[in-house]
This record gives structure tokens, C-alpha cells and sequence, in this order.
């Protein structure tokens, strides 16, 4: 019997392009919170992508636990909130995340209600299914929940991947997830064995200063991307996506987080005159279409806070994977 892990770190993905293989079973990429939940007999809990706890801000998520038929069970899964259109709205569950008085929480579980999407199995009643391939484990995850309205099993499909992003793209959705039928799960690790295709980009990025502007506003946001040697680079700004009401309480938590130097290796001129600089500890979202010949974002905006995420994660490899070309080799601002 192998002991109960009471906290590990969710496997990332690696970005890639879409691709056709029977040795894969292709997946819908969800647009929310990626969670581990975690049944040990009567307790129950969820932790984000740093094992922060996420039942605070979901409690209505505390009845999954009477979906899963096992005394002891870890699912890895992502938290969702469905618009209108049964497509996952991120800009809701960011919303919700961010949320932390006890009564504004309770109002958002009836207007914006959760659904929890399980997709992997990491441990059943005293065995430790990491190291066994993924069917194995999605088997098991089959068997041993049922669903709900606050619980889902995505249907992946095996050898068609492209057809099922060109689907996903036609419906607007994020773009889908290809896994290697026979890989373990590698907690914390970005492996290769997943990955990620994106018909939207996205990139989560560091916040390291800003363009003020009168009446406790900023005009974007200066971002950047951690290089392989430690240094934060610049890969541009932000300054669309943005509610007055997400602009002024952004601001105020920037000042009280601001520094004299910037944490950016270099900065172009026309940003260095007028930014406030800020400790790199603020992770946001951002959506883009592409990157500039200089490795900069082009037309992007903002989609939210990422208090789940740590900033030394955001790194060029991982976020700018599909883009990394000569144009946006180090060094370059």
C-alpha cells in the first residue's frame, strides 16, 4: 500500500502544433483553474498549481467528494464555469478566483456556479497510479466516478487530432490537449508526452512596472518572461482588457508594490522615461495573436490576475513555445 500524497504539483503540458497519432488520445483544452482534488474518508480538499487551497473561493466543489465511489482518491482535473453558450468562460472563474470576502463568494456560487473537469486518476484507495500509463489511469478515473452537475469526464479521442482542433477552433473554443496513451504522470514536470495546442494564444506574464496615468490609473502594464539563465526580459505591454474598476484596484496594488530599479534585463527607451517599476511578483494573462520580429507581444489583452501562479514559472520556453524562432532568441527587446 503506498502512502496517501497529501500535495502534488499538477503535470504541465508542452506547446505544440496539432498533429494525428493513434498512439494519442486527443483533448479539449479547458479554459479555467487547474485543481487536484483530494478524498482521504471523510476529508476533502482542492489545491491549485501551487498547492494553494482552492475551496475557500469554490465551496459549492465540497460535493464532488460524494461523487467519487473510493474511500481514498486523487482526480487532477480543471475548474470550469459555462457560459450561455456550454463554453468554458475564463474572464467568470478568474473573476470568482480572485474573490475573497465570504459574502460576494456566496453570491457568485448561484450566479456563476462551478463545474470541476476531471480528466486523470493519481491514486485509488492505497495505490499510487502515477507511474502507470494514462489509460490505465482514465480507465480507473471512469470507474470510480460518477458524474454530475458539478462533475464532468471529458470524452478524449484516439488518432485524430487535427480534425478535433479544427473543431475546436470552428466553435472558438482554447484549442485541445494531446497525451501519449502509455506516459506516467510526472507531477510538476512541463514533459513532452502532453501536449498543448492552442487556437487562442495565451501566456501567463510577469507584471514589472507600469505607464501611470492621472486619477490613480495606468496606461498598460510592462511585461515579461523569465530566460533559461534567470534574467526577466521584456516581451512588451498591455493596456486593453481592462475594466476602471480592474484598472484602479490594479494600480493601488502595484504601488504598494514598487521598487526603485527596474527586474527587467533591458527595457526600450520609450518605457524607460515615465515607468514605475514593481516587484516581479504579480502574474497575469494575457491573449495575443502573435510576436512581433523583436519577440513582442502583438495586440494584446489582458485577461486577469493569476494568483495561482508564481512568477519564476512564467518562462519564455513555456509560453512562447510555438514562437521560438530566431526573432525572439535571447536577448532581444
Amino acid at each position: 500500500m503506498s502512502p496517501f500524497p497529501r500535495a502534488i504539483r499538477p503535470m504541465l503540458a508542452t506547446p505544440g502544433e496539432a498533429f494525428d497519432s493513434d498512439a494519442h488520445t486527443f483533448e479539449l483544452k479547458w479554459d479555467g483553474i487547474r485543481a487536484l482534488a483530494y478524498k482521504d474518508g471523510s476529508e476533502f480538499w482542492l489545491t491549485t498549481r501551487n498547492l494553494k487551497p482552492a475551496l475557500p473561493r469554490f465551496p459549492e466543489l465540497r460535493r464532488l467528494q460524494d461523487h467519487i465511489e473510493a474511500d481514498q482518491a486523487i482526480l487532477d482535473g480543471e475548474i470550469v464555469i459555462l457560459g450561455p453558450d456550454g463554453r468554458p468562460n475564463f474572464d467568470r472563474v478568474r473573476a470568482r478566483n480572485a474573490q475573497r470576502d465570504p459574502q460576494a463568494i456566496a453570491r457568485s456560487q448561484q450566479v456563476s456556479p462551478t463545474v470541476y473537469v476531471a480528466f486523470d486518476s493519481l491514486y485509488h484507495n492505497g495505490e499510487d497510479l502515477m507511474a502507470r500509463p494514462l489509460h490505465t489511469r482514465q480507465e480507473r478515473l471512469h470507474a470510480i466516478v460518477c458524474e454530475g452537475d458539478s462533475i464532468s469526464l471529458p470524452k478524449g479521442i484516439r488518432g485524430q487530432g487535427t480534425a478535433l482542433f479544427q473543431a475546436a477552433a470552428d466553435q472558438g473554443l482554447e484549442g485541445i490537449v494531446a497525451k501519449a496513451l502509455e506516459s506516467p504522470y510526472e507531477p510538476g514536470r512541463r514533459s513532452r508526452d502532453w501536449i498543448k495546442v492552442r487556437n487562442v494564444y495565451t501566456a501567463d506574464c510577469v507584471i514589472g512596472g507600469f505607464e501611470p496615468k492621472e486619477g490613480g490609473y495606468f496606461k498598460s502594464l510592462l511585461l515579461g518572461l523569465y530566460e533559461t539563465d534567470g534574467s526577466l526580459r521584456f516581451v512588451g505591454h498591455v493596456g486593453t482588457g481592462f475594466s476602471d474598476a480592474e484598472n484602479s484596484s490594479l494600480r493601488a496594488g502595484l504601488d504598494r508594490i514598487n521598487q526603485a530599479e527596474p527586474a527587467f534585463s533591458s527595457v526600450p527607451g520609450a518605457y524607460a522615461r515615465s515607468a514605475r517599476w514593481t516587484q516581479p511578483t504579480l502574474v497575469c494573462t494575457v491573449e495575443f495573436l502573435t510576436l512581433t520580429a523583436n519577440g513582442h507581444l502583438r495586440h494584446p489583452a489582458f485577461r486577469g490576475l493569476r494568483p495561482d501562479k508564481r512568477a519564476r514559472e512564467c518562462r519564455i520556453e513555456s509560453e512562447f513555445g510555438p514562437f521560438l524562432v530566431s526573432s525572439v532568441s535571447k536577448g532581444s527587446v
